[in-house]
């Protein structure tokens, strides 16, 4: 967001325009600016309150991802772009002669990838109440009649993507199947113990996890200090980090409890009977 805010505001400045950092293939293997591949991704519309409008859902989208879906692990988030962001360069590459400003399809992915993880909330869409699952479906629409067909095609890139991405995390054809198989719900996991039975209603594609691997967990863990290898960033695991004051033989538990009992064992009284005062 803040990159996407500097380049506008040093395009409104006349200092540097936008085509500085629009994506460019030619530019980017003759002239080595390969930085146009991935700051074409972040330079908002021209027009001022759309691309104020964009810019603020590019930083939502992408805050509700990381905080949602990912629970704040940021390899596995980096993984999820590292795999849609070439996908989308191809697109483009292949199916657009002009490609510029690439902001279009990285939004339609973060929105498609954020409604299909929180597929049975209300959004709204410009003041539409629709459901999220339908989001995808109305953004493409929308885009086809207000941008024309050539922003409607890069959207479409990133649909494809984030489409190939859900796929991949899975282990399936993707959301479509359950428009021809019916809604396929996320059963298996009913009966294993610590769950409950509302995960029977959750749709499947919405479960799934594609970890990041382990050589790029080692790389931002080394220069972010958090060890994202640990079993607390396992989404596949129960291991929990409990705080030391109410870990099982801490010095608060043992000065209170019994050393043959239960840490949580009482004094003995029946129910319902009477507290002597003295």
């Amino acid at each position: 967001m803040i990159t996407s805010v500097v380049m506008g505001g040093l395009n409104a400045l006349g200092l540097v325009s936008y085509s500085e950092f629009t994506c460019s293939f030619e530019l980017a293997w003759e002239n080595f600016e390969v930085y146009r591949l991935l700051t074409g991704f972040l330079v908002p519309p021209p027009q001022a309150m759309q691309g104020l409008m964009e810019i603020y859902m590019l930083y939502s989208f992408s805050k509700g991802l990381e905080e949602g879906k990912f629970k704040k692990n940021l390899p596995d988030y980096l993984f999820y772009l590292l795999i849609i962001v070439p996908v989308m360069l191809i697109g483009a590459g292949l199916f657009l002669s002009h490609v510029g400003s690439l902001n279009a399809a990285l939004l339609t992915a973060l929105t498609f990838t954020w409604s299909i993880d929180n597929y049975a909330n209300d959004v709204n869409f410009y003041f539409l109440p629709i459901k999220a699952s339908l989001l995808p479906a109305v953004s493409l629409g929308f885009r086809l009649l207000v941008d024309g067909k050539y922003i409607f095609f890069l959207a479409l890139t990133g649909s494809v993507a984030a489409y190939i991405y859900n796929c991949l995390e899975t282990s399936s054809f993707g959301p479509l199947m359950s428009f021809f198989q019916g809604a396929i719900n996320q059963n298996d996991n009913t009966h294993r113990l610590g769950t409950v039975n509302s995960l029977q209603n959750v749709w499947y594609y919405s479960t799934g996890h594609l970890s990041a691997p382990v050589w790029l967990k080692s790389v931002v863990s080394k220069y972010t200090g958090i060890d994202y290898n640990s079993a607390a960033f396992n989404r596949h695991s129960f291991a929990a980090v409990i705080p030391p004051k109410y870990r099982r033989g801490s010095s608060n538990e043992t000065s209170k409890g019994s050393t043959s009992g239960s840490a949580f064992r009482g004094e003995g009284r029946r129910l319902g009977g009477l507290v002597s005062k003295e």
